[in-house]
C-alpha cells in the first residue's frame, strides 16, 4: 500500500496544491488500447482514492488508473 504522506509531501514539494483538500474521481483506461473503460470511483478523499486505486491495480493488470481532481473542501 502507498504511503499516503510521502505522495502528500512530494506532491507539496513540487508545488502542487495539497491533494487532502481535493476530491478525486478514479477513471480506468485498457493499458494496451488506451480506451476509456469507465470510473470505477467517485468523489473520494486522496486517502480512500489512493487505497481504492492501490486495490484496484492489484485486481486488473490490464488497466490503467488516473485520479482526476473533480472538486475542493471547503
Amino acid at each position: 500500500m502507498p504511503n499516503v504522506e510521502t505522495l502528500r509531501s512530494e506532491a507539496l514539494f513540487a508545488g502542487a496544491m495539497d491533494p487532502m483538500t481535493l476530491r478525486f474521481q478514479i477513471v480506468e483506461y485498457d493499458k494496451f488500447s488506451g480506451e476509456l473503460l469507465g470510473v470505477p470511483g467517485g468523489n473520494l478523499g486522496f486517502e480512500e482514492a489512493i487505497e481504492t486505486t492501490a486495490g484496484l491495480i492489484e485486481k486488473r493488470r490490464d488497466s490503467h488508473f488516473c485520479l482526476e481532481p473533480v472538486g475542493f473542501l471547503q
